[in-house]
């Protein structure tokens, strides 16, 4: 049986080597391409990131602890508007990353590799804790967010993503469609026209290479294996009252859904009009957004 620290270092494998993002773009990594790339994908794709999240933010001279740097893309917004950065991962690559990144626009700012359950630097060190996308990958959740209490300030902002249980993605896609299809997969000829359809090969060769080895899942693993590609050992979404009890000892100012990703529906997505695109983001979205403080 799989221990916590099994769970972690198996984590931490996983992104050191495949930084969030890291393949939205074909041209060579580390150059102003590349990463200009990657921004252009996440934004275009996730456009409520600049609009509805780094937009709630007065960033300017706040000290903040971004946890879950991906290739620094928001922190290079972060850091642009002014804050006073630390970047921390679970894995190296991604430290690195984002580091070449800042230094490649001429940003200031400290990345580093630091586990979020036992965090290095003192109380109250930040005036800002912000996280897209890497609590969730966190086996022991309720130990990092008491870690962000104590080295929040007193009044100081929480702004993080969790994975929404009551979303599309989760209730259609992964415990429906992908279960009916998946044994579909070994079919000759389906990876190539689910591919025609828009979905991308590498992702349903591994899922099709997953179902021969191991053709029964938990349905933990079975949302893992299900969220960042089927090598993905760990993820945890939330319903809103379960995020809601992670978030003892911060005032919520507000929780809201975005981002229905049209990209899984192949060509039906692709001629969605963009407004419904929008609704259905809004009302059962993947992005559990939450923006709080910690009470005094």
């Amino acid at each position: 049986m799989k221990t916590a620290a099994d769970t972690r270092r198996a984590v931490e494998s996983f992104w050191n080597s495949r930084p969030c993002d890291s393949d939205r773009s074909s041209s060579s990594r580390g150059t102003k391409v590349y990463f200009e790339d990657i921004e252009r994908d996440r934004y275009t794709h996730q456009r409520h990131i600049l609009t509805d999240v780094l937009a709630r933010i007065d960033w300017k001279g706040k000290r903040v602890l971004e946890i879950g740097t991906g290739v620094g893309t928001d922190a290079r917004r972060i850091v642009g508007r002014g804050a006073r950065y630390t970047g921390i991962n679970i894995d190296q690559a991604s430290v690195d990353m984002t580091a070449a990144a800042l230094k490649l626009y001429g940003l200031p700012g400290t990345v580093e590799k630091r586990d979020v359950t036992a965090l290095p630097y003192p109380d109250r060190s930040f005036d800002v804790v912000y996280s897209f996308g890497a609590l969730p990958c966190i086996p022991d959740m309720e130990r990092a967010m008491a870690e962000i209490r104590r080295v929040l300030r007193p009044g100081g902002e929480l702004l993080v993503l969790f994975y929404n249980r009551s979303s599309i993605n989760y209730w259609i896609e992964i415990r429906l469609l992908r279960r009916l299809a998946r044994p579909l997969l070994v079919v000759p000829g389906m990876i190539t026209l689910l591919q025609w359809l828009g979905l991308p090969r590498d992702r349903l060769i591994g899922h099709r290479d997953l179902y021969r080895s191991a053709p029964r899942m938990s349905a933990e693993e079975w949302l893992s294996r299900n969220t960042d590609g089927p090598d993905n050992p760990y993820i945890c979404i939330h319903s809103a009252a379960e995020a809601e009890r992670l978030m003892s000892g911060f005032r919520i100012i507000s929780q809201t859904v975005h981002y229905f990703d049209y990209r899984h529906w192949g060509v039906l997505g692709r001629i969605m009009p963009m407004p419904l695109i929008r609704w259905l983001g809004a009302r059962w979205g993947w992005h559990r957004i939450l923006y709080a403080h910690k009470h005094g």
